[in-house]
């Protein structure tokens, strides 16, 4: 019998090699303490990198948060624009964290933030005398982008539609807030709700002709019906 040095089995016959990692055999010792099984210990995984990025992250965050509130003391003695920007840091830093701490599906993470950068930017708009550019066409182009990323996803990973199918209901319901604004608004600009708004009713519309039947089994499986 011969023996393999590396994994530590008997080898019968006229082989030279090993049959499983293709070593040389050596002439088998009565010293030797042989394994009747071959060693398949899983290597070690390389430490991941995301901390070591997280810090720069953080450092980067840092230095922005205290060179903007540095700028605003100096110029304007009172802080005003920097605390938007402290904000948005924060809300940057809590989506970060929403999308690698959660197991919520990737589409509604993206509601959540769209609803939660809208919110943040009518505020920045009130308290900058509401010129109502976050309303007019900020908000209805995020709208348009979370939608038009929410089609690509559902068309590229189709194996996975039931993910996709209620997350683009959501955003067909959520096309009725920029008609709202298009009928309320004055701005020039108000047409790019009105773009947003007949985006999500083509959608809905595409839902309703072409998936109607898995829309509606989805729907009852999700409910319980």
């Amino acid at each position: 019998m011969k023996i393999c040095p590396e994994c530590k089995i008997r080898v019968g016959g006229p082989a030279k090699n090993c049959p499983l990692c293709g070593s040389v055999l050596t002439a088998e010792s009565d010293n030797n303490e042989i394994s009747l099984y071959p060693d398949f210990s899983k290597p070690v995984k390389p430490r991941s990198k995301f901390p070591f990025l997280a810090k720069i992250f953080a450092f980067i965050s840092l230095i922005t948060v205290l060179v903007c509130g540095l700028i605003d003391l100096i110029i304007n003695h009172q802080f005003t624009w920097s605390l938007f920007v402290i904000g948005g840091i924060a809300m940057l830093w809590v989506s970060i964290g929403t999308h690698l701490l959660t197991d919520i599906n990737l589409n509604y993470k993206l509601l959540l933030d769209l609803c939660a950068l809208s919110c943040y930017l009518v505020l920045i708009d009130k308290l900058t005398g509401w010129k109502q550019w976050s309303i007019d066409y900020v908000i209805p182009i995020l709208y348009i982008g979370v939608m038009i990323t929410t089609i690509v996803l559902a068309l590229v990973f189709r194996e996975f539609w039931r993910e996709y199918f209620l997350s683009l209901v959501a955003d067909c319901v959520l096309g009725l807030g920029p008609l709202f604004i298009f009928f309320n608004s004055k701005s020039p600009m108000r047409y790019l709700c009105l773009a947003a708004a007949l985006m999500a009713a083509v959608l809905l519309l595409g839902l309703l002709y072409f998936a109607s039947g898995k829309l509606s089994s989805e729907w009852k499986r999700r409910m319980k019906v």
